[in-house]
């Protein structure tokens, strides 16, 4: 194995499968092993998807086994640090006792920040802006738009509205609402890739695949849980990616077919989603707007990393190239899938980077801040957007959150 810190208070190497070894060491090794062990399982449970898994832990030896979470990130301003404490404290109820840049990493698999070294932090006590617990009657309202763009005769965008139960799946039209008990709720965007009708067929054969295989992603969440349905939601972008590039090579015409695909699973109290290129997720809880997916472009990259402002992302020459997308002749794929506590009153945005082009983050934020219901939300955002952007296909799906 490879020691990443041999110190007075902790031993810590990698082992060739990428998992985290910590052997406690010096003052209350003990107390500060059971209380790291604790607070991971505490986090995993409440659906945090930015922290070290736990997967051993042996009190006798002081010693634990954890997930790996990527490699320090010295560069991280002060600011998204701050950020990241603030939200771990507030969506999941817990406080780090060194809230500082050195306990935060990146990792390129989940294209994102994450938090490590919980052996001191604290459990808060419960309050009513956490929610954990599968209790009450929860609503979700949304409104689906999509418009084609100037630059084809086609479409290559396509959206889903999905409800699914014990007894099957059923399509949803374009706007709607729905209780997540028994049922729960799919919404997803799909954004085509390929020459001529190859990249309106690809968006549609992904949503076909969401829809066939529901019904095993409902089975995981309901006899399973969490871990189980990540599982699921892995094997479900496997198996479309594998099927588009099956098709693609035995068509000629399809050669390079491919897309994006952006799925969110509503169930009561929680969310969980898969994400694989350049179409987006955002949540806006407590007037705060939150890209949750990771955009696969080296571009967006830069851009998150703070290398460049915005202003030089949007003119970016390569801002619109995947590094990783279903199909497209690509070997092999990592997509982005995370578990989220849900929270009245939040709001979801899905959307295609059509939509994007025509509308910076700060315009985005304050549209999704207005009052009103999905279905005018959609349309001012779209409206928007397209004042500014008419060239590619814009689809959103805007979602509502209500716990009764």
């Amino acid at each position: 194995m490879k020691d990443l810190k041999d110190g007075i208070r902790s031993h810590v190497r990698i082992d060739f499968k990428g998992q985290v070894h910590k052997k406690f060491r010096g003052h209350q090794k003990g107390e500060r092993c059971e209380n790291e062990a604790r607070i991971l399982k505490a986090l995993e449970e409440r659906g945090c998807p930015y922290v070290p898994r736990l997967l051993e832990h042996r009190p006798e030896e002081h010693y634990i086994v954890t997930t790996n979470c990527g490699q320090p990130a010295p560069e991280i301003s002060r600011t998204k640090s701050d950020a990241l404490f603030a939200d771990l404290e507030r969506d999941y109820g817990l406080r780090h006792d060194d809230p500082e840049p050195r306990n935060v990493t990146y990792c390129p698999r989940l294209g994102r920040f994450c938090l490590i070294d919980f052996e001191l932090a604290e459990i808060l006590p419960e309050r009513g802006g956490i929610e954990r617990e599968n209790s009450g009657i929860w609503k979700v309202t949304w409104c689906s738009l999509s418009e084609g763009g100037t630059m084809r005769d086609s479409n290559d965008d396509a959206y889903l509205a999905l409800e699914v139960s014990p007894g099957g799946a059923r399509r949803f039209e374009a706007q709607g609402e729905a209780l997540l008990e028994p049922s729960h709720l799919v919404l997803a965007v799909s954004d085509g890739m390929g020459g001529g009708s190859a990249g309106e067929l690809a968006s549609r054969l992904i949503l076909a695949a969401v829809k066939r295989k529901a019904g095993d992603l409902y089975e995981a969440l309901h006899c399973h849980g969490e871990e189980e349905a990540s599982s699921v939601l892995r094997q479900l972008m496997q198996n479309a990616h594998e099927g588009l590039n099956a098709l693609a090579a035995e068509e000629s015409n399809l050669h390079g077919m491919g897309a994006t695909l952006t799925l969110v699973w509503l169930s009561p109290g929680h969310l969980h989603f898969a994400h694989l290129g350049d179409s987006r997720l955002y949540l806006h809880r407590a007037e705060k707007t939150t890209q949750l997916t990771a955009d696969h472009t080296r571009a967006w990259g830069q851009w998150n990393r703070g290398e460049i402002n915005e202003f030089a992302y949007r003119a970016h020459p390569r801002r619109s190239a995947l590094y990783d997308a279903l199909g497209g002749g690509h070997s092999g794929i990592h997509p982005q899938i995370e578990s989220h506590p849900l929270q009245n009153d939040d709001r979801l945005l899905l959307c295609t980077d059509g939509l994007i082009d025509g509308l910076w983050e700060r315009g985005l934020a304050t549209e999704l801040a207005r009052h009103g219901e999905p279905t005018d939300l959609a349309h001012r955002i779209l409206t928007r957007a397209r004042e500014n952007s008419r060239d590619d296909d814009a689809t959103l799906i805007v979602a509502q959150i209500a716990q009764l």
